[in-house]
């Protein structure tokens, strides 16, 4: 199937390129959104009649807060769309993964599983194509709903030295993924290339790893937002997404 190169197109006059933060043009966390599957195009809007809305979260300190970067390098210059799965056994234990320690940008880093979307297909198969891909596991028969839950604005890197532009901006889209399965009957079989370890673990556990309030030693190096004193950590990104949806 043919690959694209997918990015965000903003509704309200033209495609908003990376260098300016979204959050702020937009002036609001409620958005409404439409997928163009045909034209590999995902729509933002205030307000817009018809279609769906979304909350969208932020990173504590955006690069672009403020700014307004101009990226000649046309690899560079559009906003990247992306999808999570926020995968859970039918008792909610979540599937939660550690990116590779060789690889090049947030090694170590406890995520959920998820990608670039790269095909012309709607995006609740390309979030499923990437949860086989990491983790091995064929969710379609044994998947009991699927529901997007939030998006979120990644830009990287989250520093940015005078002079420097932004490398990926990133729009996340993070669906909750349900299964009607126990995950004792569930295989995984991990990408390792890209990932290294693997933990099932309960909602309320898997929050109180991610505000570092869980002291039990076989998460301690999970504990709390990347990176932290393990060089290890849950993805900011990841935590928000999970706290806004699952915290009571």
């Amino acid at each position: 199937m043919q690959k694209i190169d997918y990015g965000v197109e903003v509704h309200i006059d033209d495609t908003l390129y990376a260098g300016k933060c979204l959050l702020q043009l937009l002036n609001t966390p409620l958005l409404s959104y439409k997928y163009q599957q045909d034209q590999a195009r995902f729509l933002l809007g205030v307000n817009q009649q018809g279609w769906p809305q979304a909350e969208m979260l932020h990173g504590t300190n955006c690069p672009c807060f403020n700014q307004d970067y101009q990226n000649k390098d046309t690899k560079l210059s559009k906003i990247r769309l992306a999808t999570v799965a926020m995968l859970c056994d039918k008792d909610d234990n979540f599937l939660i993964t550690r990116r590779h320690s060789q690889m090049k940008t947030f090694p170590k880093t406890w995520v959920f599983p998820g990608g670039m979307v790269e095909r012309l297909q709607d995006l609740e198969s390309e979030c499923l194509r990437e949860v086989q891909e990491e983790t091995g596991i064929d969710v379609s028969p044994i998947l009991n709903k699927m529901e997007l839950k939030v998006l979120y604005e990644s830009v990287y890197p989250t520093k940015l030295q005078a002079g420097q532009l932004p490398q990926k901006q990133t729009l996340c889209i993070f669906y909750e993924v349900k299964l009607n399965e126990t995950y004792n009957n569930i295989q995984v079989k991990i990408q390792e290339t890209e990932v290294d370890d693997f933990k099932w673990i309960p909602k309320q556990q898997l929050l109180e790893i991610m505000n570092a309030q869980n002291k039990e030693e076989q998460y301690q190096e999970m504990s709390g937002i990347y990176p932290n004193e393990y060089g290890s950590g849950v993805g900011e990104g990841h935590i928000k997404a999970f706290m806004h949806s699952y915290k009571n």
